[in-house]
This record gives structure tokens, sequence and C-alpha cells, in this order.
């Protein structure tokens, strides 16, 4: 799977649980200000796109930016592999991170809700 594939599935799955849990489990909000104003000025939904999308270009652009310079000042530019891995892996084991967390807090909610 490339870099860009598994950086944006792993940003889906976040904003995926996130707006789940904004529209279904009380007690639920978002933590990142700017995100949440954004939310309130467009909804939800759309915040999401936007903040995925602008997040996802970022990260590429910042990946593959330094990967070039990479390659450009070393011949054997086998380094560039090395900065694409930390450049998508990190974030995307971020976000992975965080729709896990966002799951724990669904299941929660949930459970809260939901009498036994």
């Amino acid at each position: 799977m490339s870099g860009i594939a598994l950086l944006t599935a792993t940003k889906a799955t976040d904003a995926a649980t996130t707006a789940v849990g904004l529209a279904y489990v009380p007690g639920i909000y978002e933590a990142n200000t700017a995100a949440a104003f954004l939310f309130r000025r467009m909804g939800v939904a759309d915040g999401l796109l936007v903040t995925s999308f602008c997040v996802v270009v970022a990260i590429a652009l910042v990946t593959e930016v330094a990967s070039i310079a990479v390659c450009a000042r070393r011949a054997d530019a086998h380094l560039a592999s090395v900065v694409r891995l930390v450049g998508y892996g990190i974030p995307s084991a971020l976000f992975a991170a965080v729709s896990v967390y966002n799951v724990t807090q669904l299941v929660a909610g949930i459970e809260a809700a939901v009498p036994l």
C-alpha cells in the first residue's frame, strides 16, 4: 500500500469515527478548538471533509518535498524511502491510534446510553 493511500485511509477512519461520535454520542465534543470552530461554521460533515483533505495534502506535500530534497542531496537516494516511511508512517499511526480511541469512546457512550 502506498504511503498516501495509507494516510488517506487512516485519516478517513479518524474522520468517520469523529463524525459518528459527534452525531450520536451525548457528551462527545471536538477537542481541537480550530476544528470545532470550523464544524460550527460549516457543519460537521463539511468541516471534517475540508480539514481531512487539507491535512492529507499538507502531509503529502511536506513528505514529498523532503523526499525530493533528499534525492537531490544524495547520489544514492536510498534515504528517500526512509523519509516517506517516516513522513507517512508516523501520521498514519497517529490517525489509527486516534480512531481506536474514538471507537472506545463510541462504545463507552453506547454502553452508558443502553442499560444492561
